[in-house]
């Protein structure tokens, strides 16, 4: 069973969920972030066979280290980052307003193609067409999905401190 872009966003969903202490259905993670119920339940199996998430009582929670084993050294070379062009968005990588390190943000900023978007910068490709309207809704949700960004497309020491920061972000220290 192979994962697909969304598996990411669902994962990182679970585990913000788990943060939060929220229990969702799949119709309401489904609302969240964007996606079809049935593509939410598809993706849980999909990532259950992976052991990105797993089942306890109370439902499905994401595997932290092995959520970060994928963030951090596999995304990047399954998905890699790529560039749409120039315009307005939704700022991410190290311009994500909610997101606090000692790297310099890049200019012109990076952003996610959103209509409307309140940053003008260099667009960016999201892992998922859906991932801007998930992580307006959810600020953990978008600080973890920046560092990812970051990750993606960083340079070797960006990538080390963008895996610090998110190896703290989802172990909650």
């Amino acid at each position: 069973m192979e994962l697909k872009p969304q598996d990411t966003l669902l994962a990182l969903k679970y585990w913000s969920l788990k943060l939060s202490g929220q229990d969702r259905s799949v119709r309401g993670i489904s609302e969240a972030i964007g996606v079809s119920p049935s593509e939410v339940s598809k993706g849980a199996r999909r990532l259950l066979a992976s052991r990105l998430v797993v089942e306890r009582p109370g439902g499905l929670s994401a595997e932290t280290g092995a959520l970060l084993e994928w963030l951090c050294y596999g995304v990047r070379y399954a998905y890699p980052q790529e560039g749409v062009g120039f315009g307005r968005g939704m700022a991410t990588s190290w311009n994500c307003p909610v997101l606090k390190s000692e790297v310099v943000p890049p200019a012109p900023p990076l952003a996610w193609p959103v209509a409307g978007g309140e940053t003008e910068g260099a667009l960016i490709r999201p892992i998922h067409a859906s991932v801007p309207l998930a992580a307006s809704r959810d600020e953990q949700l978008y600080r973890a999905m920046s560092l990812l960004e970051a990750i993606r497309g960083g340079k070797p020491r960006e990538i080390s401190i963008a895996r610090g920061l998110l190896q703290k972000l989802l172990k909650g220290k």
